[in-house]
Order: structure tokens, then sequence, then C-alpha cells
């Protein structure tokens, strides 16, 4: 066995190892990636979801506001029409104020 040999056999060895050595991490790149691409589809249905409810909390809540204003403008409607009407009411019943005498 020539020195030839052993040279041929170490840089196939070498050539060996360092493929082996490149394969790892790149097998966990790629297992990373289509982790990754689960990870987000599973996110991205799940945040989906989160938007429905959150567009109809949103819309009960608009509609309960709307309740809640609705009955609040009604009631000072209702306020200002009875002062109004007893504000008519009190300047119809005032007496006329007495006259002066003429002389």
């Amino acid at each position: 066995m020539t020195l030839e040999f052993w040279r041929n056999l170490s840089v196939v060895w070498i050539s060996i190892f360092f493929f082996l050595i490149c394969l790892i991490p790149l097998a966990i790149s790629f297992l990373a990636v289509q982790g990754m691409r689960k990870v987000l589809g599973g996110a991205q249905s799940g945040l989906e979801r989160l938007q429905d409810a959150s567009g109809q909390a949103r819309a009960k809540t608009e509609e309960a506001a709307a309740k809640v204003t609705s009955a609040v403008i009604q009631g000072q409607s209702k306020a200002e029409r009875s002062q109004a009407t007893l504000k008519q009411l009190l300047q119809r019943t005032d007496p006329a104020p007495p006259s002066s005498p003429k002389e």
C-alpha cells in the first residue's frame, strides 16, 4: 500500500464526514422550516377564528351602546318637553301685572 492509496482513502473519508456534518444542519433546518409552516398555518386559522369572535363582540357592543344611548336621549327629550310644558303652563297662569293708576 502506497502513500497514494492512503491519500485517496483519506480524501474519501473526509468527504464522507464533511457530507454528514453538513447533512445534519441541513436536515435540522429543513425540519425547522416545515415545523414553522405548520405553526403558522395553525396560528392563521386560530387568528381568523379570533377575528370573527371579536367582530361579533364589536357588533353586540355597538348594538347595546345604541340601545343605551337611545334610552338616554329619549329620557332627556322627555325631560326637556316636560320642562318646556311646565314653563308654558307657569307663564299662562301668571297673573297679569297690576296696571299702574293713571294720574
